[in-house]
This record gives C-alpha cells, sequence and structure tokens, in this order.
C-alpha cells in the first residue's frame, strides 16, 4: 500500500514556473505570427493600391489620348473634296486650352460617314458626319472629367466622371514657328503660345494617387510639372505621375 501512494505522489504535474515559461513562449510566437500578418497584410494593401493607380493611369492616358489625336479630324469625303480645316470647323477652334491649377483641354473633330469607320466621342457616343464634337477634358476636386457637345440642332452636352483619385493635370503645347509644318521647336503652356495654329503637339501629365490612406509610415514627397511637393503629415498616400505627348496629325 505504501508502495502504491508513493508512486501516486511521483506523477506530479507541471509547476507554476514551467507552465509560466510555456505561456511566454507562446506569447512570443503569437507575437511574431501577428507581426507577420500584419506584414503581408501592408504589403498587400500596398500593392493592390498601386496597381489600381498603375490602370487608372493608363486608362486616363488612352483616353485622352485617343480625343486629342482626333483634333481637327475631317471626314473623308471632305478631305476628298478638298475642304480645310477652317471651312469644315468654321472659326471652331480645333484645339484650346486653359491655363491653372489644373489645366483643361478641349478638341474638336468631325465624325465620319457611314461605311468609312466609327468615330467616337470621350462618353463612347457615335459621331457621324457631317456633325462636329467638341470634347473638353478636366480635373473637378479628384475626379478627371470629360465633357462632350455634340453639335446638333440644338447641342446635345454631357459631362461625366471618367476616372477618380486624379489630382493634377499639366498641359504644354508643342509650338512649331517654322515656315513649314515640322517638329516642335518648344513646349510651352497655352497662355504662353503665340498662335494655336502653330501647335503641333500637346503633352499631357496626369498626378494620380492611391485609394486608400496610410500606406506608408511618413508623407512621401513627389515631383510634378517640375516642382516638388511634400504632403502634409497625415496624408500618407502614394502618388504616380503618368505623361502622354500626342502628336497633331491631322493638321497636316
Amino acid at each position: 500500500m505504501k508502495k502504491m501512494l508513493a508512486k501516486r505522489n511521483d506523477q506530479g504535474g507541471l509547476t507554476l514556473i514551467e507552465i509560466l515559461v510555456a505561456l511566454v513562449l507562446s506569447l512570443f510566437l503569437l507575437i511574431g505570427l501577428i507581426q507577420i500578418f500584419i506584414g503581408t497584410r501592408q504589403s498587400s494593401r500596398v500593392l493592390e493600391n498601386l496597381s489600381r493607380v498603375q490602370e487608372n493611369g493608363r486608362f486616363s492616358i488612352d483616353a485622352i489620348n485617343r480625343i486629342v489625336r482626333l483634333a481637327g479630324y475631317r471626314s473623308r469625303e471632305n478631305v476628298e473634296g478638298d475642304q480645310s480645316i477652317e471651312k469644315v470647323f468654321n472659326s471652331l477652334p480645333i484645339i484650346q486650352g486653359v491655363d491653372g491649377d489644373n489645366d483643361e483641354v478641349t478638341v474638336a473633330f468631325q465624325g465620319e460617314t457611314l461605311g468609312q469607320g466609327e468615330l467616337r466621342d470621350c462618353l463612347n457616343n457615335l459621331i457621324t458626319a457631317p456633325t462636329t464634337t467638341t470634347n473638353r477634358f478636366s480635373i473637378i476636386g479628384t475626379t478627371l472629367n470629360c465633357q462632350s457637345t455634340i453639335n446638333t440642332t440644338p447641342p446635345t452636352v454631357v459631362e461625366l466622371p471618367i476616372v477618380d483619385n486624379v489630382e493634377g493635370m499639366q498641359i504644354l503645347y508643342g509650338e512649331d514657328n517654322s515656315s513649314q509644318f515640322s517638329s516642335p521647336d518648344r513646349y510651352l503652356a497655352v497662355d504662353d503660345v503665340g498662335n494655336l495654329n502653330n501647335v503641333r503637339s500637346v503633352r499631357i501629365s496626369l498626378l494620380l494617387r492611391t485609394q486608400e490612406n496610410n500606406l506608408v509610415d511618413e508623407p512621401q514627397p513627389y515631383t510634378f510639372n517640375g516642382t516638388t511637393v511634400t504632403p502634409p503629415s497625415d496624408d500618407r498616400r502614394l502618388r504616380r505621375v503618368f505623361t502622354t505627348t500626342v502628336m497633331l496629325r491631322n493638321k497636316l
């Protein structure tokens, strides 16, 4: 009987110290796992937001590029009939702009006759000859907008947002002062251009930001339009600049 009691007494559990040591070790492991989870999640947020910025930037540049390239477009019938830009557009500027904190650009072009291809405005409306349309790109708040005016009777004017989280748009106009059509001599703001008829190309820069804030530990400086800007302390978004240069081929 004494031997059996002695054996039972030898089968003791963990001591309090051993339990505390096990808890401390488990706590360290748990903290490490939480840090890995937080770091992975933050990296995923950054990559997702940068991917969205990249996608929006490319879409915005493609949309503006497509429309600005159409500036001064005349239908095939008018071109074959030797109808000049001045006659087709009748004092309507084929390209014009507004210089400001955020620039604006407006282009005019004519639709095409049925069977000669499709021409659509920035809102995807089909434009057929002899109808002309003017498309104006601008930024309202942090949204890139396009206003389409179709010169019907009465005119049809519609303005819609295209892309969000666009903070800035700066536009330079390539002016050619030579006697023959050639490459631009210099790029200027629209207010500094002597004659818009001498503009051969347009250089457009867009500043886009991430949708979410608090992606980095401190504000990230960025350079836009030749100026380096440091955001305020509570702005920890990431930004990217997208630039395109469009030749005005229809003025040839």
